[in-house]
């Protein structure tokens, strides 16, 4: 008898199994059913229309000529809107900027206590931003509903450009000539505060690392905080400059002797000159390229020892030291 319960108990074993593994399809088909009506759901409620807030960036353009925006930072506008829910979540969560540009050339501008004044109501904002939001949306309304917009007289002044400019070379590469900037000066257009502090214009940082060639790239100029103020005869400048392989020099040349003709005598009567070359003209520069000499005054005459100036050094040639760089003198009586 305890042999017949052991087989009916193995004989079951394997038909509960084949229900419990049945049971596992039921459930997907469940849960893709229910994903499915949920799709639906969404979709159609999706369809119906909503009233929804978005809110944009707004851009100014066409100002007087003559005058300035000074109050264009305040440029952000809330839109209600009148929408189905598809349009109404593509407008609010569009991974591009929402800019709308509003032009200025109809407004009707009146002159007022420090500067003049203009305003656009609600439906000139309407009229122009309507065509500008994407999809068929009905604007319901607008805040603020009015835009009011403060205007300055333009202020116009010439700088100079400051290059903000920081760079490393290469092994055996030296910058062998002048930093070039063009333009050098700019015009600048602001307010008379603005204007009136103003002593030169930045370019925007220009780092550039292990130079190993020459160099022509155009920089943005930096205009800060109140760049909306700010308005530049050009936005960027070229800076330039040659940068070439060197090697290092040395050269002996005599020491001229300058002033009012008292009979001087220097010790020592040379001077030796160390200085980075460029190797594309290092064969055809040789000692007399340079030429080197000393001052004498009689208001000098307690001094011990005269400077030496460097007057005369070939283009594209560093000079990096100059030895001795002062020399001691003597007068001889006649």
């Amino acid at each position: 008898m305890a042999i017949d319960s052991q087989n009916e108990t193995i004989s079951k074993s394997p038909k509960t199994g084949r229900k419990q593994h049945r049971s596992h399809p039921r459930l997907v088909v469940f849960l893709v059913c229910l994903v499915i009506s949920m799709l639906m759901w969404l979709f159609i409620e999706l369809m119906k229309d909503y009233t929804d807030e978005v809110k944009y960036q707004v851009s100014f353009i066409n100002a007087p000529k003559d005058l300035i925006l000074t109050n264009g930072g305040d440029n952000q506008i809330t839109i209600g809107m009148n929408a189905q829910g598809f349009e109404l979540l593509a407008a609010k969560y569009s991974p591009k900027p929402r800019i709308l540009t509003i032009d200025l050339s109809t407004l009707k501008i009146r002159a007022s206590d420090g500067g003049y004044g203009a305003f656009l109501t609600s439906s000139k904002i309407i009229e122009q931003l309507g065509t500008q939001i994407r999809f068929q949306k009905q604007i319901a309304y607008i805040k603020p509903d009015t835009l009011f917009f403060r205007f300055s007289e333009v202020y116009r002044k010439q700088v100079p450009v400051k290059l903000n400019l920081n760079y490393s070379l290469g092994g055996q590469y030296d910058i062998t000539d002048t930093i070039g900037c063009k333009p050098r000066f700019v015009t600048v257009s602001s307010i008379k505060d603005i204007i009136d502090t103003l002593s030169f214009v930045s370019t925007q940082r220009l780092n550039l690392t292990q130079l190993d060639s020459s160099i022509s790239v155009k920089v943005p100029l930096f205009k800060g905080r109140r760049a909306e103020l700010l308005k530049y005869s050009t936005d960027s400048v070229t800076v330039s400059f040659r940068v070439e392989k060197v090697t290092e020099a040395g050269y002996t040349i005599p020491l001229l002797v300058t002033g009012n003709g008292e009979n001087l005598k220097i010790f020592p009567d040379k001077v030796e000159i160390i200085c980075r070359v460029p190797l594309s003209v290092f064969p055809h520069i040789d000692a007399s390229d340079f030429s080197a000499q000393v001052q004498y005054l009689p208001s000098l005459i307690k001094e011990k020892r005269l400077k030496v100036n460097l007057t005369r050094v070939p283009q594209r040639v560093k000079v990096l030291k100059t030895i001795p760089e002062e020399v001691e003198f003597i007068i001889i009586a006649k």
